[in-house]
C-alpha cells in the first residue's frame, strides 16, 4: 500500500553498510525550496525499514527505540567537513564498540559500559579514543532529547585507566640501526614518508592536512592546531629536502597498517619522539626545539623570545 504524503520514505544507502535501508522524512523546507530531510532509523532489510517507518508514523515519540547503531549512523552523517583521517578514526573505533551496537540507548547504563571497557583489549590510547567516541555519541543523544542530561555522567564515571596513558604514549625512539635501515630503503614511498615525519617532528595530522599554500621549498606552515603553540613554522632540513617530493600520505588507518608492517614494536608517534631525542642529543637549545615541535612554555620571558627561522634551520641540520 502506498504511504500518504508526509509519511516518509525508505531508501537504500550507498556503500557497504550493516544496515543499508534508511527511513527518512521531510521535516521542512529551506529558503531555496530544497527539503530538509531527517533520517529516522537504519535497518538490514527493506521490510524491517518499512515496518519501522509505519511504527514511527503511529507513534513518532517512541525514542526508546533508538539503538546505539541508529544513533551513530545519524551522528556520523553530520560529520561532513572533517578530515579523512578523522573520519577513518571514527569508523575504526566504532567497530570496537560492536558489543553495544544493538543496545537501546535507555538500556545503556554505567555498569554495562564499565563491563564493556573491562573486557576491551586495547592500548591505553585506543581505550581513550573509544571512550571519546562514546562520549560524543552520548552528548549527541542528550542534544536530541533521546537521553536526559544526567546520562552524561555515565561516560564520566567509567574507569579505563587514563592515568597510564601518558607513560605508554611516550614510546621509544628509533635506534641508529633502524634509521640506517630507513635511509637504505628510502626509495620506498612509505619509508620516505616515515623519514619525513622523523626529521620534521610533525604530528600525523599536521602533514596529512597540509595545503599547497602552506608549503615552501625550505619550510612548512602549520596553520591549524589545538593550541596556540601548535601554530608554527617547521624548517625542512637538507635531509628532508633530499626526500621531496613524497607520495600522498595515506589515511591514518592505512598509514598505521603499513607502518606496523615495517616496525611492529613502534608506534607512528615514535617518529616525533625520535626527532625530539635526536635534537636533544645534538645539544639544540630547548627553546628552539619547543618552537619547532609546538610545545608551549611555562616561562613568561621565553614566550616573548623571538626565535629566527635561520636559528631553527641550523638546529634541524644538526641531526
Amino acid at each position: 500500500m502506498r504511504r500518504a504524503n508526509g509519511d516518509g520514505t525508505v531508501v537504500k544507502m550507498t556503500g557497504n553498510r550493516r544496515r543499508p535501508y534508511a527511513c527518512r522524512k521531510i521535516i521542512g523546507w529551506k529558503e531555496d525550496g530544497r527539503p530538509i530531510i531527517k533520517y529516522l532509523s537504519y535497518h538490514k532489510t527493506k521490510r524491517e525499514a518499512e515496518r519501522a517507518l509505519a511504527e514511527y508514523n503511529r507513534d513518532p515519540y517512541r525514542l526508546e527505540d533508538y539503538t546505539l547503531s541508529k544513533l551513530y549512523e545519524e551522528w556520523y552523517q553530520k560529520q561532513t567537513g572533517k578530515a579523512d583521517g578523522t573520519l577513518a578514526g571514527y569508523r575504526t573505533y566504532w567497530k570496537k564498540l560492536a558489543p553495544l551496537h544493538d543496545e537501546k540507548m535507555p538500556d545503556i547504563d554505567r555498569f554495562m559500559v564499565q563491563k564493556f571497557f573491562d573486557g576491551l583489549k586495547l592500548s591505553e590510547d585506543g581505550m581513550h579514543r573509544v571512550h571519546k567516541l562514546l562520549k560524543m555519541l552520548f552528548d549527541y543523544a542528550v542534544k536530541l532529547g533521546i537521553l536526559p542530561i544526567s546520562a552524561l555522567n555515565i561516560c564520566k564515571a567509567i574507569d579505563y585507566h587514563p592515568a597510564k596513558e601518558t607513560a605508554e604514549r611516550k614510546g621509544s625512539a628509533f635506534t641508529r640501526e633502524e634509521l640506517d635501515y630507513l635511509w637504505s630503503h628510502k626509495d620506498n614511498d612509505i619509508v620516505r614518508i616515515i623519514l619525513v615525519y622523523i626529521y620534521t617532528g610533525a604530528r600525523f595530522s599536521e602533514l596529512y592536512n597540509l595545503r599547497p599554500q602552506d608549503c615552501q621549498d625550505d619550510r612548512i606552515y602549520i596553520t591549524h592546531a589545538k593550541t596556540e603553540a601548535g601554530v608554527r613554522v617547521i624548517p625542512l632540513s637538507d635531509k628532508v629536502q633530499s626526500l621531496l617530493p613524497i607520495a600522498s600520505i595515506p589515511p591514518h588507518t592505512s598509514y598505521w597498517a603499513a607502518f606496523k608492517m615495517l616496525f611492529p614494536n613502534h608506534k607512528p608517534h615514535d617518529t616525533r619522539h625520535t626527532f625530539i631525542s635526536l635534537m636533544t642529543e645534538a645539544g639544540v637549545d630547548p627553546r628552539i626545539l619547543r618552537a619547532i615541535v609546538g610545545h608551549s612554555s611555562q616561562n613568561v620571558t621565553e614566550q616573548y623570545t623571538h626565535i629566527s627561522f635561520e636559528a631553527m634551520m641550523d638546529a634541524v641540520n644538526k641531526i
